[in-house]
């Protein structure tokens, strides 16, 4: 089994957050040509279209929509594992330190 790419995740989040290859293209900085390859990425990755056309504009497919809240909550904790950790005497490290209530 191949390991997942994690950095589609960051796609995966702004496009199933924004709802469109555009808004998830200025989300992250990139071109919608590169965010619309990425998305094709994705697609082949879930075996899912995520992203469908409804008119003039885009909806979520229900797997999408079933995995929104995890992906950005995955997203979410890939992000705090690679924060670096407050250092002894900081205001950041005095705060996560549990009371002995």
């Amino acid at each position: 089994m191949n390991d997942p790419d994690f950095n589609l995740l960051a796609a995966l989040d702004a496009l199933l957050a924004e709802g469109s290859v555009a808004g998830a293209a200025r989300r992250l900085g990139l071109s919608a040509s590169a965010m619309s390859r990425t998305l094709s990425r994705l697609r082949q990755v879930t075996g899912d279209p995520l992203l469908v056309r409804a008119g003039r504009s885009m909806v979520l497919t229900p797997h999408a929509e079933q995995i929104r809240d995890r992906a950005r909550q995955t997203l979410a904790e890939a992000r705090a594992c690679c924060c670096p950790r407050p250092r002894a005497g900081s205001a950041d490290a005095a705060a996560n330190v549990p009371s002995a209530d």
